[in-house]
């Protein structure tokens, strides 16, 4: 069942999805410096962008910054970074900005759905 398009249909009336880069985090590359330079795989999605509603404040109290932040939902599975388990760094671009997922909130099935917590960055990622 395909339950982001399903439920894209019904909040679209009222805030509708926008065009977004997914660029999923496979690692990094070792500059001859020394530098190690992060790399992504892109894919072309569709997202729903959500202010921070009061249950998403109290999940994420611990991330006490001032930031630009809003919740995303994205028909993919998409990972925060989690050094210990050397994953994640996933990065949404929209609104002209580039999006860090900091935090993931949910998700459904085998990676169909996902929300997630994003904070705005000062410096786009390479492509």
């Amino acid at each position: 069942m395909r339950l982001f398009a399903l439920a894209g249909r019904l909040s679209g009336a009222v805030n509708p999805c926008v065009a977004a880069t997914l660029l999923r985090s496979t690692g990094s590359v070792t500059n001859p410096d020394g530098s190690q330079t992060p790399t992504y795989t892109t894919t072309d999605i569709q997202v729903e962008v959500q202010a921070l509603a009061g249950e998403d404040l109290q999940l994420v109290a611990n991330i006490a910054r001032a930031a630009d932040r809003c919740v995303v939902y994205l028909p993919a599975a998409a990972q925060a970074l989690d050094r210990p388990l050397q994953c994640g760094g996933d990065i949404l671009r929209f609104y002209g900005a580039d999006w860090l997922i900091t935090q993931s909130l949910e998700q459904w099935g085998a990676g169909e759905w996902s929300k997630v917590l994003v904070t705005r960055q000062s410096s786009p990622a390479p492509a």
